[in-house]
């Protein structure tokens, strides 16, 4: 350990704090090194909390480059577009009793127990109902991994490299599998593979559900608009921040998907901000509708994230966590204009189809949820109880 170590898990960094984007610094400070537990600004500087000793050379460098990347971007501060207050009677749930209901198998990878496994299939049938139907949404089945070249396509691997989650498999080689097979006989031997027993990788866990629909259509002439539901088992990689409630290393997203002309795509997201609105008040879900850009990590983000806040592309709904006292985005509303319509050859009456859509955390929804009302539907507000009744009448596993 070096001077600058105040004991043997702390290291203060000579690295200034800059003005702007010291919460994007915080989330990116994972990567520098797998020993990096947290980051945060105390007098001034940085300081980061390790669980081995390390140099803090390293730190100092790697803090000095995330500084740079997203310390001189200031984004506006916009009020929100809308605000829900917390329930009238002051009834708060606790978070702890929703983290509670989940088993963590590895970091970031959870087993949801029985009554919040319940609340993710009502949430599901929710988000449906208020989201999808209005739209006259079609439901289309996709896979939970996507093809690596395909992914290509949507920029993720630009922006957001740090999440990527790859599907590897042995070789088709007889002496490998073999060998392997062989090995995995001896007491506590390692499961790991050799990286040379390992083929190309060609596919990676999805990170986001809409991406099967635009590949899907890639060079598809519609004659119309088109309004698609789906759900799948989302992944990204997060690091020491999976240690946050509700960063999930594999998570259930939900999205209702809009295909079609820019008027159309416009039009969606209009009335997608009303039917959130709706729901907050209803649900007395404590919250706000805040504009947000998407935590782009290379060093695009200063473009990026100042054309998204510039261009009005993304809305996020931020509830409160309860008794915790932070917020976390469990759905948002998003326009892509003609990004991926562009990427994958899509034309919507005779020109390049755009495109949004809005996605619901069903993981987060639930664990926000039960922070702010509790795990008893006879607390909740009127309106939630009321939806959790009607699909509880139909539940296989509950009627």
């Amino acid at each position: 350990m070096t001077s600058n170590a105040i004991n043997p898990l702390r290291i203060r960094s000579h690295v200034a704090a800059p003005a702007h984007g010291l919460d994007q610094i915080r989330y990116a400070a994972a990567y520098i090194h797998p020993f990096i537990r947290r980051a945060w600004v105390e007098d001034g500087v940085w300081w980061v909390e390790v669980s081995e000793p390390l140099d803090a050379a390293l730190l100092d460098a790697g803090l000095t480059k995330l500084c740079q990347r997203f310390g001189n971007t200031a984004i506006p501060d916009i009020a929100p577009l809308y605000t829900q207050p917390p329930r009238e009677d002051g009834y708060q749930g606790k978070l702890a009793d929703g983290i509670a209901l989940l088993h963590e198998h590895a970091p970031g990878l959870f087993v949801a127990r029985p009554r919040f496994a319940e609340l993710l299939r009502f949430l599901d049938w929710a988000m449906l109902r208020r989201f999808a139907k209005p739209f006259a949404a079609v439901e289309e089945t996709y896979p939970n991994v996507i093809p690596l070249d395909t992914l290509a396509k949507t920029n993720h691997l630009t922006g957001f490299p740090e999440h990527l989650h790859f599907v590897l498999h042995l070789t088709e080689d007889l002496g490998v599998l073999d060998d392997y097979a062989t090995r995995m006989k001896a007491p506590g031997a390692d499961p790991a593979p050799k990286p040379s027993e390992l083929a190309p990788a060609m596919l990676v866990h999805n990170p986001s559900t809409c991406y099967h629909c635009y590949a899907s259509r890639q060079g598809a002439r519609l004659e119309g608009d088109q309004a698609i539901a789906a759900v799948t088992r989302c992944h990204r990689y997060e690091s020491a921040n999976h240690s946050d409630p509700g960063r999930l290393l594999e998570f259930t997203m939900r999205e209702v998907i809009f295909v079609g002309s820019p008027d159309y795509a416009r039009n969606t997201r209009a009335r997608c901000l009303e039917l959130i609105q709706q729901w907050a008040a209803d649900w007395q879900f404590a919250g706000a509708i805040v504009q947000a850009n998407d935590p782009f990590f290379t060093s695009e983000y200063d473009v990026k994230a100042s054309h998204q806040h510039r261009m009005a592309m993304k809305y996020e709904y931020r509830a409160i966590l309860g008794d915790h006292g932070k917020a976390i985005s469990v759905m948002s509303s998003n326009l892509h204009s003609a990004t991926f319509g562009k990427a994958f050859d899509i034309i919507s009456e005779g020109r390049r189809a755009n495109t949004g859509c809005i996605g619901f955390g069903l993981e987060r929804m639930a664990l926000a949820l039960i922070a702010q009302h509790g795990l008893e539907p006879a607390r909740w507000p009127e309106a939630l109880r009321s939806e959790h009744a009607a699909w509880a009448a139909r539940d296989p596993l509950l009627s």
